[in-house]
């Protein structure tokens, strides 16, 4: 009876030496970071500090971080937030002066082994910052190899509908090696190329690599534990995502490989303070000054193409209302019945809707609109250029065109389409066309 306690003992000991942990205080306030220890035993291989998203710890995350052991990582795991006692949300992350991340790294060049920093979304901004406190005073910059950031979101907030977002300062600031992965049919995907030209133009040696055929938060999808590989994962989550989870560790290591072989300069470079502060977003209707709508041709549910020429519909409505929307956003559901209701109250040659689905496929948006009956036609826009050029930032996001083919508002989030407010304005605009006279 003993000697089979003391194998069960010792099995269950063996299962928690795969995550161990220690505490990591820092600085004077009495900070501490939690740490959680991945592949204690690995010697040889890279230390990946791994910074948890905004909503903490998650399954897939800590999933990738055991297959990364399995390859002879070792992964430092810690959630900011939760070790510092703040409120889950995008401004405490965007807040996130970087001392924390810097201590980590501090302790994890200590182990004397290759040390890479990984996170994601908006987590990409304190893992910067904190690289480049620590780079401001290292001794041998070359003992961390760089950031690997999945779909960073580095900007300083939601803009006006249509206007471009600008980045934080710290991205102008950061020369150290930088690794982007983007998903093919993430929200950025098509501003990969600012973000590049941005932190290169500062000196980094920056890459970036394209996920096929999945979209931002893939990790974040799989529900079930798969700590042991990451075979099994066919029913737990879309083909393509399971293909991207399978094949990240593997592109992760190589990605350290090229950031340790890039150079690591020395100095630091000075940041703009007033592009760190982050802009607020504003919300309902914005008057905006008149500017020409983008052109578009765009296939609807029905293979009908609908065209925007000169900012005018077809039908040339006297306003039309052309919204960006997808279905993984909740805001812009909640939004569909009132945009319906509005276009209901308006012969066509008065109000026309159209509505553009962002980067998801002609199926699933068609299985998905089974369930509105909406008056308004559904286009695609697979690949997301046509939101890029109307400078469709966030979702949803609508403009409405006047009949001379000129945007004249613009939001940047759900709203109650049938208020007197803007009904006041659509009528405003319906009336300009009839008496011909227009801003």
């Amino acid at each position: 009876m003993i000697k089979k306690i003391l194998v069960a003992v010792a099995l269950i000991l063996v299962a928690f030496r795969a995550e161990a942990g220690f505490t990591l205080p820092y600085g004077t306030q009495g900070n501490e970071l939690d740490v959680t220890v991945i592949g204690e035993k690995n010697t040889q291989g890279p230390l990946v500090l791994w910074f948890s998203n905004q909503y903490g710890e998650t399954i897939g995350e800590v999933a990738l971080a055991h297959a990364l052991a399995r390859r002879g990582a070792t992964v430092w795991m810690v959630d900011l937030l939760n070790s510092l006692l703040l409120p889950r949300s995008n401004n405490s992350v965007r807040d996130l002066n970087g001392h924390g991340v810097r201590a980590l790294i501090e302790a994890g060049v200590k182990t004397g082994r290759p040390v890479a920093l990984f996170g994601l979304d908006r987590m990409a901004v304190p893992i910067l910052r904190g690289l480049r406190l620590w780079q401001s005073e290292a001794k041998d910059v070359h003992a961390v190899t760089g950031a690997i950031l999945l779909f960073p979101n580095l900007y300083r907030g939601t803009p006006v509908a249509g206007q471009e977002p600008s980045f934080l300062g710290i991205v102008s600031a950061t020369n150290m090696p930088v690794m982007v992965l983007e998903p093919q049919y993430g929200v950025n995907r098509n501003r990969l190329g600012s973000l590049l030209d941005t932190l290169q133009a500062a000196g980094s040696p920056t890459y970036g690599w394209i996920i096929p055929d999945v979209r931002d938060y893939f990790p974040l999808h799989l529900k079930t534990p798969q700590n042991d590989t990451l075979k099994n994962l066919s029913g737990l989550m879309k083909p393509q995502e399971a293909r991207a989870m399978q094949e990240l560790p593997d592109q992760m290591l190589r990605s350290i490989k090229m950031l340790a072989d890039a150079p690591h300069p020395n100095g630091v470079l000075p940041v703009d303070e007033a592009l760190e502060k982050p802009i607020e977003q504003q919300f309902g209707l914005i008057k905006v000054a008149p500017k020409k709508a983008p052109n578009f041709a765009l296939p609807d549910l029905s293979g009908q193409v609908r065209r925007l020429d000169g900012g005018s519909a077809a039908d040339h409505s006297a306003v039309t209302i052309v919204n960006f929307w997808a279905t993984w956003c909740p805001h812009c559901i909640e939004e569909i019945p009132s945009l319906n209701d509005l276009s209901k109250q308006y012969p066509p040659n008065k109000l026309r809707v159209l509505s553009i689905n962002f980067k998801e496929s002609h199926d699933h948006v068609a299985d998905f609109m089974k369930k509105f009956d909406v008056s308004f036609p559904v286009l695609i826009d697979r690949q997301g250029d046509v939101a890029a050029q109307w400078g469709a930032f966030a979702f949803p996001s609508s403009f409405i065109v006047d009949n001379q083919g000129r945007i004249r508002y613009s939001v940047n989030a759900a709203i109650d389409w049938t208020t007197p407010k803007v009904k006041a304005i659509i009528d405003q605009l319906i009336q300009e066309e009839a008496s011909g006279k227009s801003p």
